[in-house]
């Protein structure tokens, strides 16, 4: 399995530098501070690139799923043009899935499990399970994920980040679904994953934005995460900084994505060349 730390390369859709261009400005900067390559995909329709670009799986395995999610009904990317102009060659899998919806944990996959409704299938199908797992090469552990109005998307990568070995930093998910984060919890727990909770037991909490935390790009021993002009955005430092320690973190703020539904994962799709 391929993971953030291994990657040494990261793409951005051309809508982001476009649409965008001074939080653009901002983003390379700190990449050419931290001496982080980065270049920009073309035929994109979205800047969300995670979402629908690939997973490497390893140097030379790129799968290419079937990107259709629930919540999109136009502006959806295929991106094989993007690919070919990149010279990424994939395999591909009829399996509908989000990129923002895996997230590498060890030698496993984490997933919601709205990829088995986004399918079709009844959560928990075994058939299906076994396909999704034979595509992926990797088995996968299912986190439970309902869907609210905060949260149509189902993400994995809004919940969970893999820090090596068996600790896995989770959101503050508890503040707001307690049940669901003691489910997530309870699911890594079981495969043997130590779960580090971010908490922010603050008097007046920020929930629009502190989720978001977690949703932080990593490419090799360098983080960028947001940051919200908020009480909480020391304090979510601290978290990934203990988790990482061999990391230089930098921050940026991203209110206006957050509030879309996303950060710089989902804004992202980093590589190793």
């Amino acid at each position: 399995m391929l993971h953030d730390k291994e990657t040494n390369v990261v793409y951005f859709s051309e809508w982001l530098a476009k649409d965008h261009k001074k939080f653009y400005e901002d983003l390379t900067n700190i990449l050419n501070e931290q001496k982080i390559a980065h270049r920009l995909l073309h035929h994109t329709k979205d800047y969300w690139v995670r979402d629908f670009m690939p997973i490497q799986l390893s140097q030379n395995d790129f799968l290419k799923y079937k990107y259709q999610p629930s919540y999109l009904s136009s502006h959806i990317t295929d991106c094989e043009k993007a690919c070919d102009e990149i010279s990424i060659k994939f395999r591909k899998t009829d399996i509908i899935i989000d990129g923002g919806n895996m997230v590498p944990c060890g030698d496993y996959i984490i997933m919601t499990d709205k990829v088995f409704t986004e399918n079709g299938y009844d959560k928990g199908n075994l058939k299906f399970r076994q396909k999704l797992e034979t595509e992926l090469k990797h088995p996968v552990i299912i986190i439970p994920w309902h869907k609210n109005y905060d949260d149509i998307y189902g993400h994995a990568d809004g919940f969970v980040k893999w820090c090596g070995g068996n600790k896995v930093l989770m959101s503050n998910h508890r503040e707001t679904d307690p049940k669901e984060a003691q489910q997530i919890c309870d699911e890594l727990t079981k495969h043997g994953f130590e779960v580090t909770e971010m908490s922010y037991k603050l008097e007046n909490p920020t929930p629009k934005y502190n989720w978001a935390y977690i949703n932080f790009l990593q490419v090799g021993c360098h983080i960028i995460m947001p940051k919200f002009d908020i009480e909480e955005d020391d304090i979510a430092k601290c978290f990934i900084q203990k988790a990482f320690p061999d990391c230089d973190i930098r921050m940026i703020e991203m209110k206006y994505f957050a509030g879309k539904g996303g950060a710089l994962h989902c804004l992202s799709w980093n590589i190793k060349v």
